[in-house]
């Protein structure tokens, strides 16, 4: 992954001629609120002139030489954005100007500004005054910004400061893991990314010595930097959401070819917020609209992707997912797959629908992501357990559960059409109910489950009576909260059916299916099947009893009947 953000950094720098420093800058204004600067003026002899108010250039906001440092300190330029004056004053520009004092030029500066202190704070307290707008505090001379400034020379003295920070446990001659060469100098970091640690020193590997940490992440400061600027760049226009949870997008160059770079170079020039389809016009996977999966389906397998899932809570980070090596190929067959589940359903598919199951099973989500993206195996049953779950859930505090039992049903037949679910292809006799069975999905291939499947449409059928004929459904209690087992479904059938004949409703249509429940149910004679497996299909005939319905009866209207 690392290198995949090198290799971003690295044709970044190229394409936009940015220098070291450039890398390291950040934006004073980059939450929106700092609109004013306040610049302490000098003259070419460093003699203080008085502060000008300006507004913020955000269209070059690099001229400021912003760059955090901590909270407490100063930042690695004077230049500051804390909300409070004497912050500002004492804490981001005098101790930064104290702390180089061995430059002559910056000593000069920071006598001037300690022998006009008093007045200075008076006068920024009444520019305070006037207006809610954040403010930047600044040093300019003669008329320069921080950035243009060569005597002193603020840059080298920034990049300098900043990379002796990070270079605090280093070795000399030896080889950075990124790039794989020599260097003169190779360091550890932990300002990559902070999941990676040296805090603690059960994580450091030769004996535990803090001094011998280089060897657990060495680094190169070419690639750090250019490490650096691609994560910026990541996490700028790469960043998209997840139901509750963010990743990251990282393009990877799988062959150095000239195809490879125009295909990365492509990727890397689509501004976040301004996809070139509409949201209309682009098939999505998740709830975000800017999401651009359908935009990478057609490369071609030059590249690849890693999906990072990371969390961040204030300053730590934690990785909840990180999908390596996924090709275009697996993304093209994703949304293949998603375009039939649409057509079967007639609806649109997307991962809310597993979501809807598993956004109380963390892990289990994570791992379902992860294999849609990397192929592999799901426990069928596992996940039948979870969906059963819901549906039970909603069946007993009396919700229209059908909607997400077809939820359950799309999961189910998508992930069998990516072929995440073992399913045992088994021969079958030709059914007129072939066409609602395939909506239910490959797992469907024994006489028992289709049984139970068709009992579920007729219950429903007989509910749907039940309800118009007295208002209220006391048939509900055979169904046991959807706990039922194999003695159970064999002894609701002709329970159903004596209804049905109580009603004066057991029709053709009916009786047809009925026969045909029976003849599937005594043709197996052990179902072999688990509670959530009996009760998921149960409920997905019920879900589905108008399609069933359909198939039995002649015309539109004696369908309307059930």
């Amino acid at each position: 992954m690392l290198t995949a953000l090198k290799d971003i950094g690295e044709l970044l720098l190229n394409k936009e001629n940015k220098s070291e420093i450039d890398i390291l800058l950040e934006n004073p204004d980059s939450n929106g609120t700092y609109k004013v600067i306040w610049a302490l003026e000098f003259d070419k002899d460093f003699n203080f002139k008085g502060i000008s108010v300006e507004e913020f250039k955000g269209e070059k906001p690099y001229i400021y030489l912003y760059k955090y440092g901590s909270a407490r300190g100063a930042n690695y330029s004077p230049t500051g954005i804390d909300k409070s004056i004497e912050t500002k004053f004492n804490q981001k520009i005098m101790l930064w100007l104290k702390n180089h004092k061995n430059i002559p030029e910056i000593q000069k500066i920071y006598e001037e500004l300690s022998k006009n202190k008093e007045e200075i704070i008076k006068q920024l307290k009444e520019l305070d005054s006037q207006t809610k707008d954040g403010k930047i505090l600044t040093l300019k001379i003669d008329g320069k910004y921080l950035y243009e400034v060569e005597n002193p020379d603020f840059k080298k003295i920034l990049l300098e400061d900043y990379l002796a920070k990070i270079k605090e446990i280093s070795k000399k001659d030896a080889i950075c893991s990124v790039c794989g060469e020599k260097k003169d100098e190779v360091f550890t970091t932990s300002l990559i990314y902070k999941f990676y640690t040296l805090d603690k020193e059960c994580y450091i590997t030769s004996g535990f010595n803090k001094k011998n940490a280089w060897k657990n992440f060495p680094i190169c400061q070419d690639c750090f930097l250019k490490i650096d600027y691609g994560k910026k760049y990541v996490e700028k226009n790469l960043k998209f959401k997840f139901y509750g949870k963010q990743y990251y997008l990282i393009p990877k160059l799988i062959l150095n070819t000239q195809e490879a770079l125009e295909e990365i170079n492509e990727i890397l020039s689509m501004e976040a917020g301004k996809l070139s389809l509409t949201k209309e016009s682009r098939a999505i996977l998740t709830d975000d609209k800017e999401e651009i999966l359908e935009l990478l389906k057609d490369y071609k397998d030059v590249i690849s992707f890693y999906f990072l899932f990371l969390k961040k809570d204030n300053a730590a980070e934690r990785i909840l997912l990180l999908i390596e090596d996924v090709l275009p190929s697996r993304i093209h067959k994703i949304f293949d797959v998603k375009a039939k589940v649409d057509k079967v359903f007639e609806q649109d598919y997307n991962f809310g629908r597993l979501v809807k199951f598993l956004n109380e099973f963390d892990k289990t989500l994570l791992e379902v992501v992860d294999k849609i993206f990397r192929e592999g195996k799901i426990d069928f049953k596992s996940l039948l357990q979870i969906f059963n779950r819901k549906i039970r859930d909603e069946f007993l505090n009396g919700n229209n559960f059908s909607y997400t039992v077809k939820d359950a049903l799309m999961n189910v037949r998508f992930l069998e059409e990516l072929g995440l679910i073992n399913t045992e292809v088994k021969t079958m006799e030709e059914s007129r109910f072939e066409k609602v069975y395939e909506k239910v999905g490959k797992s469907l291939n024994t006489p028992a489950k289709r049984g139970i499947f068709l009992l579920g449409a007729l219950t429903q059928m007989l509910l749907n009576i039940q309800g118009q004929e007295r208002g209220s459904t006391p048939f509900f209690k055979n169904l046991k909260g959807l706990k039922m087992n194999e003695e159970d479904i064999k002894g609701l059938l002709p329970k159903v059916i004596n209804k049905l004949m109580e009603y004066e409703r057991f029709d053709s249509g009916k009786r047809e299916t009925a026969e045909e429940i029976a003849k599937n149910l005594l043709s197996q004679e052990k179902f072999g099947l688990s509670i959530d497996e009996i009760n998921f299909y149960f409920t997905s005939g019920m879900a589905l009893y108008k399609e069933v319905a359909d198939v039995v009866y002649k015309n539109e209207e004696e369908s309307q009947t059930v």
